[in-house]
């Protein structure tokens, strides 16, 4: 019984699954984390978006400089963890990879919930509340989880203790065990066939075709968890496409085009974002569209980023390899640190230059070094979501990812039962 079950979870003859790296998307996911320290230390300036701290140099200027990537920036990275996934699916017995990537998202996700985030909401309660306590006493408070001194601060994994920056964490995670659940489908034949029809279509139509399911749910789904069905509808994306090269010679056959249309649509979030966003007077029908449009750059931007990657970052270097494997820590790390900075530098008026300026390049030094220093301890690797090192058994890796499960299990249900954040 259980042999014909399994079956269903195992790729049909036709879909060929490439095992080999995609250079280009390996340099696209180092691309596309770097950003992330832009557009957060961007968030400590925004005069309209909120965030946990916020800079005494707030401007209106530069939001219009993060419209450029905040319609795409998550998108892609989304695609490119569908597109791994597919990939890691094909090297290990399905059981093997769900332990596997259990273990790799949420052992970091739980050291970072307790160990790195905490330092943004001591900077957010020093702000909002005017809190008095050196972060030392705020620590010690921190762990324990009825503790009045949170009483306004929930919100969480547990009381109090949230995810911030690593909800892409807690979602991959989640949405890994979603698509394990459509492996039948997602893995058939039939569904393959369908897709090597629809991209023998021009890439105008297959571009409508990939933006109509995102459109709809745009239509249908509360704008402030949005962001998690978008993620998940990048994620198939990836995870299909990334069988079907005809997608990426059709994006690299018209990257001109892609970027030209980029551009242009880019203009048109800035001017949609100043003229109806921002206007309390904007009627519906008005923001709708601009919804839509929105819609549409987060899609473009995602497949002229793409095309851009397919066209010119080609070929492997030495140091990609070091960059891939410091990734992980270095997202878990970049948002405390620019937050944290951000703190220290409030009060020495700095000016809205050389603060952000520091901050960024202080940032990336101090989670190189940070990767740099945990690439040379073992026992410190996985917790941040590097790659095992040494020359283990089989029995012994096993033995140590039941251990970790078994230190997980409290994360784990906890997340099993908790979807309702994305409704």
């Amino acid at each position: 019984m259980f042999k014909s079950i399994a079956k269903w979870w195992q790729p049909a003859a036709f879909v060929s699954h490439p095992t080999e790296r995609f250079v280009e998307l390996d340099w696209l996911r180092v691309l596309a984390f770097g950003l992330l320290v832009f557009y957060h230390t961007g968030m400590l300036y925004t005069q309209n978006w909120g965030f946990h701290f916020k800079s005494n140099y707030l401007s209106t200027e530069i939001e219009n400089l993060m419209l450029f990537l905040s319609p795409w920036r998550m998108g892609l990275i989304w695609f490119i963890s569908g597109a791994a996934l597919s990939c890691l699916l094909q090297k290990s017995p399905l059981p093997q990879f769900l332990m596997i990537r259990t273990v790799k998202i949420l052992l970091p996700l739980l050291v970072g919930v307790w160990f790195v985030v905490p330092i943004q909401l001591y900077a957010q309660m020093q702000q909002e509340v005017g809190l008095t306590l050196s972060y030392v006493e705020f620590y010690i408070a921190f762990f324990d989880l009825s503790h009045p001194l949170f009483a306004q601060y929930q919100a969480g994994i547990w009381p109090h203790v949230d995810v911030n920056h690593l909800w892409y964490l807690r979602s991959l995670w989640q949405f890994t065990l979603l698509l394990v659940l459509m492996l039948p489908v997602l893995q058939s034949c039939w569904l393959h066939k369908g897709i090597e029809r629809f991209l023998q279509c021009p890439v105008l139509w297959v571009y409508l075709g990939l933006l109509v399911p995102l459109c709809v749910l745009k239509l249908s789904w509360p704008s402030d968890t949005f962001r998690y069905p978008m993620g998940f509808i990048f994620l198939l994306y990836g995870f299909l496409l990334v069988h079907h090269r005809a997608f990426f010679a059709s994006l690299v056959q018209h990257w001109h085009i892609l970027l030209g249309f980029f551009v242009l649509g880019y203009l048109g979030v800035v001017w949609g974002y100043q003229s109806i966003w921002l206007d309390s007077q904007s009627v519906q029908w008005q923001i709708t569209s601009m919804d839509m449009f929105y819609t549409a750059q987060r899609l473009l931007g995602v497949m002229t980023m793409l095309a851009l990657a397919m066209r010119f970052l080609t070929r492997s270097h030495p140091i990609l390899n070091k960059l891939n494997g410091w990734v992980f820590p270095f997202y878990i790390f970049h948002q405390s640190v620019i937050i944290g900075l951000a703190y220290y530098f409030s009060p020495l008026q700095l000016g809205p230059w050389l603060e952000p300026t520091l901050i960024i390049l202080l940032t990336f030094g101090l989670c190189a070094l940070a990767c740099w220093g945990l690439s040379y301890i073992a026992l410190l690797r996985p917790l941040f979501g590097m790659k095992v090192i040494g020359n283990y058994d089989k029995a012994s890796l096993y033995t140590g990812y039941t251990l970790a499960l078994f230190l997980l299990m409290p994360l784990l249900f906890n997340l099993l039962f908790s979807w309702r954040y994305m409704l």
